[in-house]
């Protein structure tokens, strides 16, 4: 495997979009969005071998060309993440004028926010969706055993959460296929990215201005009823919620699935285990999640703040993955390898801070019923053989196709 945290020579990366501020030591061509090949969690792992901080010119999944600081360790991480002040949410971003609310937001204003939503995704709202999951999981389930293989993460790992979500937005049953195909655009084709996430905001303005004549009992309802300091919350706001809801909840929990049933479909014993002893299947999840976290995330600096010995100038973009903080092997004894009944297991998975994922308990739930659902009703399964498999980076990694026969 090419060694991707080399240093680039002085000459070089002074020639190559490196801020003057920057030590050239530190300078790393490494990419997150591209060249990953399909064990992504490898290639970024190698950066835990090199410097505290790296600063890369190719990497802002965002905004293309535009360089930014990657924090190696999980402790650094946490620093950035925890620091609203220092660290904005406030991104640029190339495909969309929408703000996502809250996640692109920063305190007090986040706060507000925030507070409205949390009890939509508490634990005992979420026991209440338990069994709307897993019905959902074994209709996919049995459509998959009725085959005899499956490409599963069109089988089951993408349908299984944008279901869920077509359920809890009230959104009409025989739209799913449209979200399942705005989905795979927005997360596979830039080119296509910002007319899909239009399309996707205009389907959902005229659902949102419906609630507003016709109130349900859904989450787009919630939001329009919604009020902050006393006043209703505009269409701009209560789309940024919709939209967030969407994308949030639907590629993370499509990728952390993929990577699940890759890891135990080329690890024959650890899946058998599972079989024997369900009971594991909790803790199990969690250790994958450790394992193949998803998300990176980014920042921007409000001022002239220090991290990690150096200098970053306000202005300038810090990407904290949580890839890396999840395999910190600071923080993680044998951090590359899988240990499904790990514990203590304090992952980052769910990221820190302020901006910890809100939709964690539901997204939990989603993981471990379809784990258990799927060991039930599908015999021992394997990789298919003769089928390359591809990953993609971004903010959020995942597998292209994961071919499974049994």
């Amino acid at each position: 495997m090419q060694d991707r945290s080399e240093a680039l020579p002085e000459s070089e990366s002074r020639t190559t979009g490196v801020p003057g501020h920057v030590p050239p030591e530190l300078v790393r061509e490494f990419d997150f969005r591209t060249g990953l090949g399909d064990r992504p969690h490898e290639v970024v792992g190698a950066l835990h071998g090199g410097p505290r901080i790296v600063y890369s010119t190719t990497n802002h999944h965002h905004v293309a060309g535009v360089g930014s600081w990657i924090p190696t360790r999980a402790e650094d991480i946490r620093a950035v993440l925890q620091d609203a002040e220092a660290f904005s949410s406030r991104v640029v971003r190339s495909s969309s004028a929408l703000t996502l609310i809250p996640l692109e937001l920063d305190p007090p204003e986040h706060g507000a926010f925030r507070a409205i939503m949390n009890p939509l995704f508490s634990p005992n709202r979420i026991k209440v969706l338990e069994a709307k999951i897993r019905d959902r999981a074994r209709a996919l389930v049995e459509n998959c055993a009725a085959k005899g293989e499956s490409e599963y993460i069109d089988d089951f790992a993408r349908p299984l959460p944008i279901g869920i979500f077509v359920d809890l937005m009230g959104l009409p049953p025989e739209d799913l296929e449209r979200f399942l195909a705005w989905e795979k655009l927005i997360i596979h084709d830039m080119g296509a990215r910002a007319r899909t996430m239009k399309e996707v905001g205009d389907y959902l303005s005229g659902l949102i201005a419906d609630r507003r004549v016709h109130p349900t009992d859904d989450l787009i309802t919630f939001a329009v009823k919604s009020e902050i300091d006393g006043k209703p919350l505009s269409d701009a706001q209560v789309l940024g919620i919709c939209v967030l809801l969407f994308m949030a909840g639907l590629d993370t929990v499509t990728s952390a699935l993929g990577f699940q049933l890759r890891y135990l479909a080329e690890h024959p014993n650890e899946q058998q285990r599972l079989r024997d002893d369900p009971s594991l299947i909790p803790a199990a999840v969690e250790e994958l999640l450790r394992a193949y976290a998803v998300v990176n995330t980014t920042r921007y600096a409000t001022r002239d703040v220090e991290l990690a010995g150096v200098t970053i100038k306000k202005g300038d973009n810090v990407t904290c993955s949580t890839i890396l903080a999840s395999r910190d092997p600071r923080e993680f004894e044998r951090s590359d390898e899988v240990l499904l009944d790990r514990s203590p297991n304090l992952h980052n998975a769910f990221s820190y801070g302020p901006h910890r994922c809100i939709g964690s308990h539901l997204a939990r739930r989603e993981l471990v019923i379809g784990l258990e659902e799927w060991l039930k009703r599908i015999p021992p399964f394997r990789l298919k053989d003769g089928q390359a498999l591809e990953a993609h980076g971004g903010g959020v990694f995942g597998l292209e196709a994961l071919p499974l026969v049994w």
